[in-house]
């Protein structure tokens, strides 16, 4: 990135968070009210490369639900400085329909922009329900690397550990417990839906009929699916991405990733109600 880059989108940054402290302060109170009407009453949280482009998919097929224009608005964060009223105009017409909603996996993320996501999204929205779905810690490190490789100058895989910007986007949004506790600071228990995208995968009646309920819509699926599936979304080089080869592990990095993770892993296993040994690590 060069230099005046760099430093627009730092000014940018410090700009959005000034606007965001605003905001918790309940100075930016008004500006929601005026599109009350239009606001998502449930969000998809994350993780990013867990199917989650594919879920929104399925839920704007169902009569009751509409997805906002950008299923990625990720404006409680970084675009947060775009305003109340361009976020309202992503569910344009949304007023026609009981539930609204959006997807934002950057909003289960550790970057800055992001701190204060779960605060700002119960100060304007309350309890809405969020749904996290999440997929095998190792398989979502490699997609997301593939999907950031092929639209930009990421660094190499093998520098996973190493790489700060690698440990940050990718290891940290794998880190599935660390991110849901930031929520459970705010929401009740009750409020948030996690999943497996494995089981969303395998069980794709069960798991959307169980999504569904919890968002308070018929639980009706077969008019959602593509031939009993969910629609495939966002494979590897698309969206004018480079199709990039699968990343190998050398058995080092396989094992120092292991170990930065699993614990979490399995604490977040543990406390959605899942065997610790849902995924295996060999």
């Amino acid at each position: 990135m060069a230099f005046r880059e760099m430093l627009s989108q730092r000014l940018t940054d410090w700009h959005s968070q000034r606007l965001i402290q605003q905001s918790l302060a309940g100075e930016h109170d008004h500006l929601k009210d005026i599109h009350r009407q239009l606001m998502p009453n449930f969000i998809v949280i994350g993780a990013a490369k867990s199917a989650t482009t594919s879920l929104l998919t399925a839920l704007d097929k169902h009569p009751s639900i509409l997805i906002s224009k950008h299923q990625e608005p990720k404006f409680f964060g970084r675009h947060y400085i775009r305003g109340w009223e361009w976020y309202a105009k992503q569910f344009k017409g949304g007023e026609n329909y009981r539930l609204r909603g959006e997807g934002s996996t950057m909003y289960t993320s550790s970057y800055q922009s992001y701190k204060h996501t779960p605060e700002l999204i119960k100060r304007h929205l309350g309890n809405i329900p969020l749904i996290y779905l999440v997929r095998h810690p190792l398989r979502r490190i490699e997609s997301q690397w593939r999907h950031w490789r092929g639209r930009s100058k990421c660094p190499p895989f093998e520098q996973l550990i190493q790489s700060k910007g690698l440990q940050q986007r990718i290891i940290e949004a794998s880190m599935y417990n660390k991110q849901l506790n930031r929520y459970r600071c705010f929401f009740p228990e009750e409020s948030i839906l996690c999943m497996t995208t494995e089981e969303l995968i395998q069980s794709t009646s069960k798991s959307l009929k169980r999504i569904l309920r919890f968002l308070g819509a018929k639980p009706k699926v077969k008019p959602l699916l593509d031939g009993g599936q969910l629609p495939l979304k966002n494979r590897a080089g698309t969206k004018g991405r480079d199709d990039i080869p699968m990343p190998q592990w050398s058995e080092q990095l396989k094992q120092q990733t292991i170990d930065m993770i699993r614990p979490d892993s399995e604490a977040f296993l543990k406390a959605i109600g899942h065997p610790i040994d849902t995924w295996q690590w060999d």
